[in-house]
């Protein structure tokens, strides 16, 4: 007997969009003169929860996208990059990004595996 995973994706596609409008409240929020681990804690969270319901449900695209992101947010949470301007801002630019790639599937199309690496290698640089 063979479950339709399709069932799940509306769930999904909803959890996805309110973790990744935490992530965003969270961004904006920060105050770069005093380090809130908490905060950095809601956002990584969010990107875990978004990388392991899709692949879960196999948008791998989407997936590893969220997988970089988590990536580079532990790295500010554990202190390792800086929480700066310039890195919040590529953060917040990435939730936007990964916010579309969410739309994306939600409207039954396929999100751009190319544009997606792109888009991952200049975030990475970024926050290198």
């Amino acid at each position: 007997m063979s479950v339709d995973m399709t069932q799940f994706h509306d769930v999904l596609f909803e959890e996805c969009l309110e973790n990744v409008d935490a992530m965003k409240a969270a961004l904006e929020s920060i105050d770069l003169n005093a380090f809130d681990k908490e905060k950095m804690n809601t956002i990584y969270r969010g990107a875990h929860t978004i990388k392991g319901g899709c692949a879960m449900l196999e948008f791998n695209t989407v997936a590893d996208y969220a997988k970089a992101m988590e990536a580079l947010l532990g790295e500010m949470r554990d202190e390792k990059k800086q929480t700066n301007a310039e890195n919040i801002k590529v953060m917040l630019e990435s939730v936007e990004f990964l916010r579309a790639m969410i739309k994306t599937l939600q409207n039954k199309e396929v999100v751009d595996e190319a544009s997606t690496l792109a888009h991952c290698a200049k975030m990475q640089a970024a926050i290198s």
